[in-house]
C-alpha cells in the first residue's frame, strides 16, 4: 500500500529523557506559543504538576458546614457524599477544578474574547467574533437576574451555584505554584473563577449547538438555482423521514415543492458569501472548540417501556455526539446529600454545577440536539456612518465597547454596533478581514442573546421525582433546545423536544421568500419580527406511546398533523434515525436487555449503505448484462457478500463510500455554483432521485452535450472509484481495500498538540451508523474527529446497573492514567463502567476503590 496515511502521533510522556520532550515540544506549534524557555528549569514547567492523587487526603476547609467524603473509583470517578447540601456542591467545583481546569479556563476565555491575553494576537479575530456574538454579555445580565432573585428570595438554588464557584477557587488558591502542564507550555496562570464563566459555558453550548449561517447559506443557494431546482434539493420536508414524535401523522416520501422565483439583489448574493467564507475560516482556524460538521451529524436517545423490556422497567439510553478532545467534553460524578436527600449521577460540564444528563432515585433523561431554528439574520440599508435604515426610519447603532487583552502588547479596543436585532457582522475590516458589504447591513437575532435559565432547568430535572415535575424543569431549558428523552422507576417514558422556539411576523415578507427565518429579512422593509415564543405546552410531546418505545437521532421531530407552528430549519437526514426504529420496532416484548442496548450504541451497520448500494448492484447487472468486465465484477462481488457492516477489516465499506461521494459530486458538481455551500449533508435528497427520478435533470452532465442518466452517472462514479482505490491501496484486488486504512478516529488534544492527543486509530462505523465516525476522503485517510461524547444506559429495574463510558478519561492531566483510560480501554472497545450508584462512603466496594479525599469543617 502507498504511504498516504498520515504521520504517526507521537506519544510522550512528561518524564520522558529530557533531549526528547526538548526536540518535540520545541519542534511543534503551539497555537502561537511563544518559546518555552523556562519549561525545564528546575522548579518550574514539568516539575510543577499535578500527579495523581494519593490513596487517602484530609483537608480542612472553612465554611463548611458538615464532613463530605469523595471516593474516586477505579476510573477516577469522584462519588461525593456530604452531610450537607451545600457542602455538596462546593467539593463538585473543586473535583472539577482537580480534574478539568486547563478545559475551564480555555472555554470560558472561548466566549470571553480571551485567548488572545495568553496567545497573542494570532487569537486576535477570533475574540472579536466571540464578544461581537455577544455571549459574555447575555452570561453578564443573566448572572445579574439570578442574583436579584436570589435577594428577594425567589431563588434559593443560587447559594450552592456559589458554593461550587467557591471550590473551584479553593482548588486554584491552593495550587502553590504547581499547574497542569498546559499552563506551563501556553505560560499563563489561572486564574479566580466567577459564577459569569460558568454562565459562559451554557452559552459555549448555544453556540455549538444552534448559532448558524443556515438562512444566509440557504439565500446563496436559492440565487445559485431557479425555484423548482431549490426545493428539488432543500424543499421540506427531506424524504424517509420518521418523526421523533410520532402523535402527528407520517410523512410522505417526495420534498417537492413548486413556487414562483424570489428576485434578491446578486450583489448581495457575493457580498454574502465572501462574509460566510471569511468568518468561517475565522472560527475553523481561532477557535480551540470547534465542531466538524461535515463529520459530526448529531446525537442519539431512545427509550424502551417495560413491556418490551426484559427487566419489566424501562431501559433508557443516550449518547450526545459532539467534538473529541482530551480531555472529553463530558465530566462524570455521583452526588449525594444526606440533609435534603440530593440523589443524582450523570454527566456535566465541568465548570457547571450538577448534572445536565443523568438520572436521580426516580427519573432519568437524555439529549439529542433538535435543530429548532433559534437565529435569523436580517439586512437592512445604511444611512450614513452612524444610522441604518429600520422599517423605513434613519436609526443610530447602539455601541459595546470591549478592551482585549493581548499578550506582549497593548490591549485592543473593539467596538461593535448593534441593530434592534443583534450586532453587525458586515464590518468586515474590525473583524481582521479585507472587505464589507457595501452598504448593506448585516446582523442576527439569536435566542442566546437574551436570558437564559438552562441552570434552573437542569436543577428541576435533578430534583424531579415524576413525569409532572420534570416539565416543570423543562420550562426553564430554554437555551439549548433538545429532544429530551424521559423514563422513570414507575415505568412511563416519554419524549418532548424543548426550548425557545421564536413565533415570526412574516406579514411583510414578499413573493417568493419561504418565511418561518429560514432566508434573511429585511430589516429596512420590518420584515421577520420576533412577536412571541411558542408555548412550552403546545411543543410536541409523547407520553407512553403505543409503540412501546421513542427515539430521536436529530431527524424531524413532528409529522404533518403538528401544524400550528414553524420548528426546525435544519435536521438529520435520517440514517441512523431509520436503524434505531427498526431495530426497536422489530423487538418483540420482553426481549430488550441491557445487553441489547449496549449493542445497539456500538452498532455500525450503515442504512446509507443499505440504500445505496442494492441499486448500484442492479444497475451494474442490468448496464453488461452477463458480460461484465472483470475488475467490475470483482467488485461487485465482494458488494454482493456484504452485510452493510461497516467493517474496518473490509473491503466493502470502503468500495460503498468511496463511490458514494463520487456518485454525489457527478450528480450535482457539474451546477458548479451548489458548491459554493456543501451539498453533501443532503444525501438523502440523491437516494430520493436515485430510487425516483432515474432520467432526473440532476443526473446530466451540464458540460457534455450528451443527456447522461441515472445509471450512466453510476457507472462513471464506480469506474472512477475503481481507478482511485487502485492506486491509493496500489492493488487491484478488492478484497485488500480495508477500510480502516482510509477511516481512523482522533481525539485531538485542546493544545492542538500531537504528543498530548490519541489516536489515530482504525475503526469501524461511518458517518451514517449509530456509532458515528465522519470522515472526508476526498485526499486519502480521513480523520473523524467527532461522534459520541458519552455513552449512558440506565436501568430502571436496577439503577445499580446502569452504564455509561467517556472517549477520554476522567481527568484533564496527561501524566495521570485517567486521561486517557477509558477511551483505549473501554470507549473503542464497546464497553462500558458501572456506577455504583446505590453504594455509599460506608460500603464502597474496595475492589473499586481507589482514593478518599476528606473535606472537615475548619478545626474537625
Amino acid at each position: 500500500m502507498k504511504n498516504h496515511a498520515k504521520k504517526a502521533v507521537m506519544k510522550l510522556s512528561i518524564f520522558v529523557p529530557l533531549a526528547i520532550i526538548i526536540m518535540t515540544i520545541f519542534s511543534m506549534q503551539l497555537m502561537g506559543i511563544p518559546p518555552l524557555g523556562n519549561l525545564l528549569l528546575p522548579g518550574n514547567g514539568v516539575w510543577k504538576v499535578p500527579g495523581e492523587l494519593p490513596t487517602a487526603e484530609r483537608l480542612n476547609v472553612p465554611g463548611l458546614r458538615g464532613e463530605v467524603n469523595i471516593i474516586r473509583d477505579d476510573w477516577g470517578v469522584p462519588h461525593i457524599y456530604a452531610e450537607y447540601e451545600e457542602d455538596l456542591f462546593f467539593a463538585q467545583g473543586y473535583c472539577h477544578a482537580q480534574d478539568r481546569l486547563f478545559q475551564m479556563d480555555m472555554w470560558r476565555r472561548q466566549v470571553k474574547g480571551g485567548l488572545s491575553e495568553i496567545l497573542g494576537e494570532s487569537m486576535l479575530s477570533g475574540d472579536k467574533i466571540a464578544l461581537a456574538r455577544g455571549m459574555l454579555d447575555s452570561a453578564i445580565k443573566t448572572d445579574q437576574l439570578l442574583r436579584k432573585m436570589y435577594a428577594n428570595g425567589t431563588l434559593d438554588y443560587f447559594s450552592s451555584f456559589e458554593r461550587y464557584v467557591d471550590g473551584i477557587n479553593l482548588y486554584i488558591e491552593s495550587l502553590n505554584g504547581f499547574k497542569p502542564l498546559e499552563y506551563h507550555l501556553t505560560d499563563f496562570k489561572p486564574t479566580k473563577w466567577t459564577s459569569i464563566d460558568s454562565l459562559c459555558l451554557v452559552q459555549e453550548m448555544a453556540r455549538q449547538m444552534s448559532w448558524s449561517y443556515h438562512d444566509l447559506e440557504r439565500y446563496v443557494t436559492l440565487q445559485s438555482l431557479n425555484y423548482t431546482y431549490y426545493n428539488e434539493l432543500f424543499g421540506e420536508p427531506l424524504p424517509y423521514q420518521i418523526p421523533i414524535v410520532p402523535d402527528y401523522g407520517d410523512y410522505p416520501q417526495s420534498p417537492m415543492k413548486a413556487g414562483i422565483d424570489l428576485k434578491i439583489n446578486p450583489t448581495l448574493k457575493s457580498e454574502v458569501l465572501n462574509l460566510l467564507e471569511s468568518i468561517q475560516e475565522i472560527e475553523s482556524e481561532k477557535f480551540l472548540i470547534e465542531n466538524q460538521k461535515d463529520q459530526i451529524i448529531g446525537s442519539n436517545n431512545w427509550v424502551v417501556n417495560g413491556t418490551l423490556s426484559n427487566t419489566g422497567a424501562p431501559i433508557l439510553c443516550n449518547d450526545m455526539h459532539l467534538v473529541w478532545l482530551m480531555p472529553g467534553v463530558w465530566y462524570e460524578q455521583h452526588l449525594r446529600a444526606e440533609d435534603t436527600g440530593f440523589h443524582v449521577y450523570g454527566f456535566n460540564i465541568p465548570g457547571l454545577p450538577g448534572v445536565a444528563v443523568g438520572h436521580n432515585e426516580r427519573v432519568g433523561w437524555g439529549f439529542t440536539n433538535t435543530g429548532y431554528d433559534v437565529i435569523d439574520w436580517y439586512y437592512y440599508n445604511k444611512d450614513g456612518p452612524n444610522n441604518y435604515i429600520y422599517d423605513g426610519v434613519s436609526t443610530p447603532y447602539t455601541q459595546k465597547t470591549y478592551n482585549i487583552k493581548v499578550k506582549d502588547q497593548e490591549p485592543i479596543t473593539f467596538v461593535v454596533n448593534y441593530t434592534v436585532h443583534g450586532p453587525v457582522f458586515s464590518d468586515f475590516v474590525d473583524y481582521g478581514l479585507s472587505s464589507s458589504l457595501g452598504d448593506i447591513v448585516l446582523a442576527p437575532k439569536w435566542t442566546a442573546h437574551g436570558y437564559f435559565f438552562n441552570i434552573l432547568g437542569g436543577e428541576g430535572f435533578v430534583r424531579a421525582s415524576n413525569r409532572a415535575e420534570f416539565d416543570e424543569g423543562s420550562k426553564y431549558w430554554t437555551l439549548l433546545a433538545q429532544n429530551i428523552v424521559y423514563a422513570d422507576v414507575d415505568g412511563n417514558i416519554a419524549i418532548r423536544p424543548t426550548g425557545k422556539v421564536p413565533i415570526r411576523d412574516d406579514s411583510r415578507i414578499p413573493p417568493g421568500h419561504f418565511g418561518n427565518g429560514t432566508l434573511p429579512y429585511n430589516g429596512s422593509n420590518g420584515e421577520g419580527e420576533w412577536i412571541g415564543y411558542i408555548p412550552f405546552e403546545e411543543l410536541p410531546n409523547s407520553l407512553n406511546p403505543s409503540q412501546k418505545y421513542l427515539a430521536s437521532a436529530n431527524q424531524i421531530v413532528a409529522g404533518p398533523e403538528y401544524k400550528k407552528y414553524f420548528l426546525q430549519d435544519g435536521y438529520a437526514d435520517g440514517y441512523r434515525a431509520r436503524r434505531i426504529n427498526e431495530l426497536l420496532s422489530k423487538a418483540v416484548d420482553g426481549s430488550v436487555s441491557i445487553d441489547t442496548m449496549k449493542n445497539i450504541q456500538n452498532d455500525v451497520n450503515s442504512t446509507a449503505a443499505r440504500a445505496f448500494v442494492p441499486e448500484l448492484i442492479e444497475v451494474i447487472h442490468d448496464y453488461y448484462g452477463s458480460t461484465i468486465p472483470t475488475k467490475i465484477n470483482n467488485v461487485l462481488t465482494v458488494l454482493e457478500n456484504w452485510g452493510f457492516i461497516m467493517d474496518k477489516d473490509e473491503g466493502a465499506p470502503t468500495i460503498y463510500r468511496k463511490w458514494r461521494d463520487i456518485f454525489q459530486d457527478l450528480t450535482f458538481e457539474d451546477e458548479s455554483t451548489l458548491y459554493e455551500i456543501n451539498i453533501r449533508s443532503r444525501l438523502v435528497v440523491l437516494e430520493y432521485l436515485m430510487k425516483e427520478n432515474e432520467t432526473s435533470h440532476w443526473f446530466n452532465d451540464v458540460s457534455t452535450p450528451e443527456d447522461e442518466t441515472r445509471d450512466d452517472i453510476m457507472m462513471q462514479a464506480l469506474n472512477a472509484t475503481i481507478d482511485w482505490l487502485e492506486d491509493f491501496y496500489d492493488s487491484e484486488d478488492p478484497t485488500t481495500w480495508r477500510w480502516g486504512d482510509l477511516h481512523k478516529l482522533y481525539f485531538t488534544s485542546l493544545t492542538q498538540l500531537d504528543f498530548l492527543s490519541k489516536g489515530p486509530y482504525e475503526a469501524d462505523g461511518e458517518g451514517y451508523t449509530i456509532n458515528p465516525s465522519g470522515v472526508n476522503i476526498d485526499n486519502g485517510v480521513g480523520y473523524a474527529r467527532g461522534g459520541a461524547s458519552e455513552r449512558l444506559i440506565i436501568d430502571f429495574s436496577n439503577l445499580n446497573n446502569s452504564l455509561s463510558v467517556i472517549p477520554s478519561g476522567q481527568r484533564g492531566l496527561s501524566n495521570s492514567k485517567h486521561y486517557s483510560d477509558q477511551l483505549e480501554q473501554l470507549f473503542l472497545k464497546g464497553k462500558y463502567h458501572y456506577q455504583y450508584f446505590t453504594n455509599t462512603a460506608y460500603n464502597f466496594p474496595t475492589s473499586a476503590l481507589e482514593s478518599k479525599l476528606f473535606f472537615f469543617p475548619t478545626g474537625g
